[in-house]
């Protein structure tokens, strides 16, 4: 264990000869001499990010450098042996405000000596003396961390769209010789089963009877006890047959997934006229081949689907305002998300009401597919906390007049819990989520606040109750259709 700092009296004529003080009068100066004390530290962490923001540092002598973690690195910003450089909680005068733990770590490089003042006594000495700066000081604080979060999230999509393009052009050769690849083998197959039908005497009768089941054949039962129930009675019927009971299970699960029952079952073997152990292992295994390239050509076809709306997504911004269609950047949004993708089984349906007259937007493509990403993220997110993950998001759009001009509107619903009523009314105000801890960082839907009132001069509103949760979105079709008179900050905030 290391040894604890040496520390001596603050020399207040010591202080006078750093940039920080030099200005203090001298009783300012006494009172952060007596709160105060002079450290002299040997090499390693002055501080560590995360630990408790109690104290503000200065450098008086020595070398220092300053880190930030980033993932699981410490990463190193900045060294410095200028006097004077300051560290810790330097924010402590925006009071109960100031971040509670360090934002980052300090490292001493060589023998250094600091001036350590708490961060209560710094905060509250700067709030006294310098009224007005504190003001201006947290109003700039404010607005940058909502410039930096909006020019972050638009980087991230910059990315993402960059990214994006290299991916579906090197993909989109292989998923389209992948779909022409499961359409030909369908057709050979088609054709190799005509061949083999046609080469025994019963053939005719085969296809004939096969036929029958294929158009006769249910919805596979759903649920686990229907389908063991389902299986079950196959296998009986198939074990009266004839059916060797080692075989009789196999063929009895994949009857069941194409939805054959055991009256269809009894009525191909008659028709085949062919013994049921040689039939019935024809028609099941034709049945499945059928469905195994029904759903390779549905994948392929979902893939090629996927490349084009990703395609369509990077493309987004490369005008940086143009005339969009929302219902365009919807649909691209909803495909690249899917219905309930990663939140259980999936079972949310995406309902879209699109009017047909409705106007294009002069607006930011890519901003507004943001916004429709954040809204679309939130309504599978809480229709992922419903039983069995199932429920309905729908999305509305409609052109409408309004009192300034033509507008859009775009309404997403969800049948979901509802939003808190003790949230509701700040849901659109920065770091307000209902997620837990690590799966939302409560930014997705001031960003899409900003986004439609800051940057296109719309309005973004918010209705819930349990069973019902709608954000509506109306959008100007051009900036002189405008209301001139719309807020230029969300509820509850400060102007920068």
């Amino acid at each position: 264990m290391s040894a604890p700092p040496a520390t001596t009296a603050v020399d207040p004529a010591e202080l006078r000869t750093l940039f920080l003080f030099e200005r203090l009068d001298d009783a300012q100066l006494a009172r952060f001499a007596a709160a105060g004390r002079t450290e002299e530290v040997a090499p390693g962490w002055l501080y560590r990010e995360g630990e408790p923001a109690r104290e503000f540092f200065v450098l008086l002598d020595g070398a220092v450098a300053l880190h930030r973690r980033v993932g699981e690195d410490e990463v190193e910003v900045g060294r410095t042996r200028q006097r004077g450089v300051y560290a810790g909680a330097w924010e402590a005068y925006l009071g109960e405000d100031a971040p509670e733990v360090y934002s980052s770590s300090l490292r001493v490089l060589e023998r250094s000596r600091f001036l350590a003042l708490p961060a209560a006594e710094f905060g509250a000495a700067v709030r006294e003396w310098f009224p007005m700066a504190v003001h201006l000081l947290e109003g700039l604080r404010l607005g940058l961390t909502e410039a930096q979060e909006l020019v972050s999230a638009r980087e991230r999509l910059l990315a993402l769209g960059s990214l994006t393009a290299g991916l579906t052009h090197e993909l989109g050769n292989p998923a389209a010789a992948l779909s022409r690849s499961v359409a030909q083998l369908q057709e050979q197959v088609g054709a190799l089963s005509g061949c083999l039908v046609r080469l025994v005497p019963e053939g005719a009768r085969l296809a004939a009877a096969a036929a029958d089941v294929r158009a006769g054949a249910a919805a596979p039962a759903a649920g686990v006890l229907a389908r063991a129930d389902a299986e079950d009675e196959l296998l009986d019927a198939l074990e009266g047959a004839g059916v060797p009971a080692g075989d009789a299970g196999d063929l009895a699960a994949v009857l069941a997934d194409a939805g054959v029952g055991p009256q269809q079952l009894d009525a191909f073997t008659a028709a085949a006229g062919v013994p049921a152990d040689r039939a019935v292992p024809w028609l099941a295994h034709s049945l499945a081949v059928e469905t195994l390239l029904g759903e390779a050509a549905a994948a392929s076809a979902r893939i090629s689907a996927l490349l084009a709306s990703a395609g369509s997504y990077a493309s987004l911004d490369r005008a940086p305002v143009r005339w969009v269609d929302v219902r365009e950047l919807l649909d691209a949004s909803v495909d690249m998300l899917g219905a309930g993708a990663g939140r259980g089984t999936g079972a949310v349906r995406v309902v879209r009401d699109y009017a047909d007259d409705v106007p294009q937007v002069l607006g930011h493509a890519g901003e507004l597919t943001q916004v429709w990403t954040n809204l679309l993220d939130n309504a599978l997110d809480a229709l992922a906390s419903v039983p069995e993950h199932r429920g309905t998001v729908t999305l509305r759009v409609r052109g409408e007049g309004t009192a300034h001009g033509r507008a859009v509107v775009v309404e997403v619903a969800d049948d979901g819990p509802g939003v808190p009523a003790d949230v509701l009314p700040r849901v659109f105000e920065p770091f307000v989520t209902t997620k837990g801890v690590g799966e939302g960082t409560g930014l997705g839907l001031d960003i899409a606040w900003r986004v439609v009132v800051q940057r296109h001069r719309g309005e973004l509103t918010v209705t819930s109750e349990p069973g019902r949760t709608v954000f509506r979105v109306c959008l100007p079709v051009s900036p002189d259709d405008a209301d001139p008179d719309h807020p230029a900050h969300p509820p509850g905030g400060t102007a920068p």
